[in-house]
């Protein structure tokens, strides 16, 4: 299960690069809680998840950042086809003083050939100047 979740995890960073929103935001339970460290916001629908992904994405390209690396840290032994995965991602960036780190907690559910994530934690942010965009985005939809 490990490496499923972490090769799953890999597919992820590549869309987000490559600007696959809506592959991504079908992969996500709706209503979507946001924990991003002290904040909460509620995803809504796909389209929330889809404004947010390209904010997030607009942010990584003008830092520089040319590749994210997910290395997961722990999976929980599923239950009831539920589990949570504790995960860094390292974001590679030119200049390499631009390269940042974030922590996050998933918690995700087993759905067909993949997995479904539920909620979202943020331990770390590597982007805390987006918390106030991404609170907007949610308040505008």
């Amino acid at each position: 299960m490990f490496s499923q979740v972490s090769a799953q995890l890999r597919q992820r960073a590549d869309r987000l690069l490559s600007g696959q929103y809506d592959w991504l935001a079908a992969h996500y339970v709706y209503p979507l809680p946001l924990y991003l460290g002290p904040s909460r916001l509620i995803v809504r629908s796909p389209d929330e998840a889809v404004s947010m992904l390209c904010l997030l994405r607009a942010a990584y390209l003008e830092r520089g950042v040319i590749a994210l690396q997910p290395r997961v840290t722990a999976v929980d032994l599923p239950r009831d086809g539920r589990f949570r995965v504790w995960v860094d991602w390292h974001e590679l960036a030119i200049p390499a003083e631009q390269s940042r780190q974030s922590s996050v907690i998933y918690y995700c559910r087993t759905s067909g050939p993949g997995l479904r994530v539920e909620m979202v934690q943020y331990t770390r942010l590597s982007m805390p100047e987006l918390s106030p965009h991404f609170a907007s985005l949610a308040l505008s939809a």
